[in-house]
C-alpha cells in the first residue's frame, strides 16, 4: 500500500500529506482520492487519464462535466437586493419568517443587502403563483411537500438503475454509464410529467362543465 501512495504522488494522483513533527499524516481527503482513483482504474481509465482528470477537477471543473455525465436541469442562481425579492415575492405578504424558511429549504441565502436565489426559476415560478392569488406562505408549504414526494419519485428510479440496470454494466467504461444515466433521467422527467398532467386532468374534470 505505503508503494502504490508513492507511485500515486509521484504521477500527480494523490496529494503529500501533512507532517506532524517526523510523521506523515494522511486525512480523509487522502482516502477520498485513492477511492476516486480505484473506481476510476475499475471503468477503464489508466492512471495518466486519471491524472489529467483529478488535476482538471482540482482547477473546479465539476467531475460530472469531466467524466461526460450530463449536468441534469442545472440551478440557475440568481441574486438580487433584498429589497426587490420582498417587492417580487408580495411586498407586504413576506415577513422575515417566511425568508427564515425559504432559508432553511436552500432557497435562499443573504449576503449584506443582497438575496441569492439557488434557482432563478423558484423565484420566477413562485412570483407567477402570487400574482395567481396564492399567499407566498402557500407556496413555500406546496414547495416543501412537492420537494418531498420528488425525492421519493427519485429514490425509486435510483433503486430501479441499481437493481435492474448497473449489473448489466459492470466492467462498462464510463462515459456509456453517463448515456444510460442520461437516457433513464429523460425517462423519469417524461414519465413524471405525463403522470402529473393525467392527475390534474382528471381533478380539473370536477371543475370544468362537460
Amino acid at each position: 500500500m505505503t508503494t502504490t501512495v508513492r507511485m500515486y504522488q509521484a504521477k500527480r494522483l494523490l496529494a503529500p500529506p501533512s507532517k506532524r513533527g517526523r510523521v506523515a499524516v494522511y486525512d480523509r481527503s487522502h482516502v477520498d482520492r485513492l477511492r476516486l482513483i480505484a473506481d476510476l482504474q475499475q471503468r477503464g481509465h489508466s492512471l495518466a487519464g486519471i491524472a489529467d482528470l483529478l488535476e482538471s477537477h482540482d482547477r473546479g471543473a465539476p467531475m460530472s462535466e469531466l467524466l461526460g455525465l450530463r449536468s441534469w436541469s442545472e440551478p440557475e442562481p440568481l441574486r438580487l437586493p433584498v429589497a426587490e425579492l420582498f417587492q417580487r415575492l408580495g411586498g407586504d405578504q413576506i415577513n422575515p419568517e417566511l425568508i427564515a424558511r425559504a432559508m432553511a429549504a436552500g432557497l435562499v441565502r443573504l449576503e449584506a443587502s443582497d438575496a441569492i436565489m439557488s434557482d432563478r426559476r423558484f423565484l420566477e415560478i413562485g412570483e407567477a403563483l402570487m400574482k395567481l392569488g396564492v399567499h407566498p406562505a402557500t407556496v413555500l408549504d406546496e414547495w416543501n411537500v412537492l420537494a418531498t414526494a420528488m425525492g421519493t419519485v427519485a429514490d425509486r428510479f435510483v433503486d430501479l438503475f441499481e437493481s435492474q440496470l448497473l449489473p448489466t454494466l459492470e466492467g462498462t467504461p464510463l462515459p456509456e454509464v453517463a448515456a444510460v444515466l442520461d437516457r433513464l433521467a429523460e425517462l423519469a422527467r417524461d414519465v413524471t410529467i405525463t403522470a402529473l398532467d393525467t392527475a390534474l386532468r382528471v381533478r380539473a374534470e370536477h371543475y370544468l362543465p362537460r
